[in-house]
C-alpha cells in the first residue's frame, strides 16, 4: 500500500478486496481508494462528480468518499497491520452536512463475516469517540466507511472488537476520529 496526498484528495494506492458504504460502494476488487474534499456538497449528481475526481486522477477499479472536511484535518493512525485513515468534521449533525469518513487498510486476509463486523467495530469506535468528546449523537448524516484487505500476511477470522483485529480496528478509528475532530480547534 502507498497513500499520498494530491490537491484535496488522499489516494491510496494497491491491490484490495474491499467493501464501501459510500457511494458506488459494495464489495469488490479495487486498485484505489480516495477521500475527496468537496467545496461546495449541495452536488446535484454526487455519483458524477465521484466519476470525475476519479477520472482527473487517472483512478480506475475504485472506491471512492467525499468530504466536506479539507485534508489538513485528516488523521493517519497505524497500529501493526491496521492503518486508519479518518476525516472528520461534525459541525451540523444529523441536520445538515457534517462528514466523518473512515478508511481501514488491512495488511492482511481477512474473512468475508470479519471485513463485515470491521465496518461494525470501526462505527462503534467512531461513535464511543464522540461521546468522549462531549458530542451527543453517534456520527452525521453522510458517514461512510471503506475497509480494504491486501490479502497478503496472516488471516483473520474475526474482527469484533474483542478479537485480535477489532481491537487494532477500535484503538485506531478511536484514536484517529478524535484526533481529526481535535484539529478543528
Amino acid at each position: 500500500m502507498r497513500y499520498y496526498l494530491k490537491d484535496e484528495a488522499l489516494i491510496i494506492e494497491g491491490e484490495f478486496e474491499a467493501v464501501s458504504s459510500g457511494l458506488q460502494g459494495g464489495w469488490k476488487k479495487i486498485n484505489y481508494i480516495f477521500n475527496h474534499t468537496v467545496n461546495d456538497f449541495d452536488l446535484e449528481e454526487p455519483v458524477d462528480y465521484l466519476r470525475k475526481i476519479a477520472e482527473k486522477y487517472g483512478l480506475k477499479e475504485y472506491f471512492g468518499l467525499l468530504t466536506s472536511v479539507p485534508m489538513d484535518k485528516l488523521s493517519i493512525e497505524k497500529i501493526d497491520d491496521v492503518t486508519v485513515f479518518v476525516t472528520a468534521g461534525v459541525k451540523n449533525p444529523n441536520e445538515k452536512i457534517g462528514t466523518i469518513n473512515i478508511i481501514i487498510v488491512i495488511d492482511a486476509v481477512v474473512s468475508g463475516g470479519g471485513m463485515i463486523n470491521a465496518v461494525i467495530t470501526a462505527t462503534e469506535a467512531k461513535t464511543k469517540a464522540l461521546i468522549e468528546l462531549g458530542h451527543n449523537f453517534t456520527g452525521t448524516n453522510t458517514d461512510a466507511v471503506i475497509v480494504a484487505m491486501t490479502s497478503k500476511g496472516r488471516y483473520y477470522e474475526y474482527a469484533g472488537p474483542m478479537s485480535e483485529l477489532g481491537r487494532k480496528i477500535w484503538i485506531g478509528v478511536n484514536k484517529a476520529v478524535k484526533e481529526s475532530l481535535l484539529k478543528w480547534d
